[in-house]
């Protein structure tokens, strides 16, 4: 998980998101709202940028490749934000789309947006006790670490071998 670059936006813009709450309609044509969560989702940073230097542009363009694109999450550094204190500083972030740009001769302006990913994260343990891995591809996502494809064959392995699947508090 490399960091997002240090690089200080002219700008930003914020969205607080959304309550988890979904809305039906009675026959009465009264509308009737149900709360899923306590949390709050679909926080999102927009950032923007204005004269970026070439080496500055492919900081941008690098770190959204090294991500696999919209794929993996990462940390922003505090300077991206000019000291506002909207999100908590442990908040992880994702890309919501590729950075746009604008060419301005030697310059480039940039646009980028972020998810801000609030919560626990969701770590999935698959354990084949002494069993060795097969040829396999090495694997990460937001849900899964480890060797795809996920198979837990331990037909001889001891200890036996065991299968977590912890939430870890997701709610």
């Amino acid at each position: 998980m490399a960091d997002y670059p240090t690089l200080i936006p002219n700008s930003i813009s914020f969205d607080m998101g959304q309550l988890n709450v979904s809305e039906a309609v009675t026959q009465d044509r009264v509308p009737v709202r149900f709360r899923h969560s306590q949390r709050v989702s679909g926080h999102t940073l927009n950032i923007n940028y204005v004269g970026l230097s070439q080496a500055q542009i492919d900081s941008l363009r690098s770190h959204f490749y090294q991500q696999s694109g919209t794929h993996d999450y990462f940390n922003v550094p505090a300077s991206i934000w000019g000291g506002l204190t909207a999100v908590d500083a442990n908040a992880l972030y994702r890309y919501a789309a590729p950075p746009q740009e604008d060419h301005q001769g030697l310059y480039y302006n940039a646009t980028v947006q972020l998810r801000i990913i609030f919560g626990a994260i969701l770590l999935y343990i698959l354990n084949g006790g002494t069993a060795t891995a097969r040829a396999t591809t090495a694997f990460s996502s937001f849900a899964f670490n480890g060797y795809a494809p996920f198979i837990l064959d331990g037909e001889d392995a001891t200890p036996t071998p065991t299968l977590y699947l912890n939430g870890g508090g997701a709610g």
